[in-house]
């Protein structure tokens, strides 16, 4: 069984997957933060990655903040994989089918020029060498091409199809399926905006109040889509709003295990 754990920033997600992942009654997987796992055997190139995303986010440049995610999102299928031939169940922080269906449209609003400019290799001398080369080794090897950026683009494009041609992209580029289940963490913008100023690290390129407000919007439209036209997945609404972290989990761990009786009877 596969249950998406997803939200906007500042939702509680990371924490609320380590609680249950100390129990050790479930797998977690990161679907962009692939290091986040501590047994995952790309943690590496997701180091590499997430200082990738960091560099993008220093240029402003939403294309190469876009290929990052892609490649983020590469090394989620794998690790699935692996969780299903054990038979374990598996909860995943974000899923690479559902997140971007949220997030593309509001990229697609940011401010942003068609052109890379110098700002590609501006981007590759933020990196480490040695992290460099191996995002160079990986984007070849998904794409053919050591160019980040028409990658960065034809992402971006998505955000103006239908959300079943999106689905079905996602789904090609992945190599993934929908999962069992998915709980929306909910909170309100001004509470998730707290928490993600709070962080030592860098803001992102969407952590504003109205991009985060916009994101939720479309987690509902979103969610409320996959419930009309995938009704095999199962659509929960965990409101974090006043509740611990610990509170939170008992909520999200409840879902699973009412998942996993419900599937039992199927």
């Amino acid at each position: 069984m596969r249950v998406a754990v997803v939200g906007i920033d500042g939702t509680g997600k990371t924490t609320v997957l380590h609680r249950m992942r100390e129990r050790g009654d479930v797998v977690v997987v990161h679907a962009i933060r692939a290091h986040d796992d501590p047994d995952s055997p790309y943690a590496t190139l997701s180091r590499a990655l997430a200082g990738a995303s960091a560099a993008a986010d220093a240029l402003g440049r939403v294309q190469l903040k876009l290929a990052v995610l892609y490649l983020q999102l590469c090394l989620y299928g794998p690790a699935e994989r692996q969780v299903w031939r054990e038979g374990r169940i598996l909860v995943s922080d974000r899923h690479p089918l559902i997140d971007p269906l949220a997030y593309l449209p509001m990229f697609a609003r940011a401010e942003r020029e068609d052109a890379p400019g110098a700002d590609v290799e501006a981007w590759w001398r933020g990196q480490e060498p040695q992290d460099a080369r191996a995002i160079r080794d990986w984007l070849v090897a998904r794409t053919g091409s050591a160019d980040p950026w028409p990658l960065g683009t034809d992402f971006l494009a998505q955000a103006t199809k239908p959300p079943q041609d999106v689905l079905d992209y996602l789904r090609r580029s992945f190599g993934v399926s929908l999962p069992n289940a998915v709980v929306l963490l909910d909170l309100p913008v001004e509470d998730a905006l707290a928490r993600t100023r709070s962080r030592e690290s860098r803001s992102e390129l969407h952590e504003t109040a109205d991009l985060l407000s916009l994101t939720r919007q479309h987690y509902d439209a979103v969610l409320g889509w996959l419930s009309r036209t995938c009704p095999e997945v199962s659509v929960h609404r965990v409101d974090c709003r006043g509740r611990t972290a610990a509170e939170v989990t008992e909520a999200v761990r409840a879902v699973v295990a009412s998942e996993g009786k419900s599937g039992a009877r199927r």
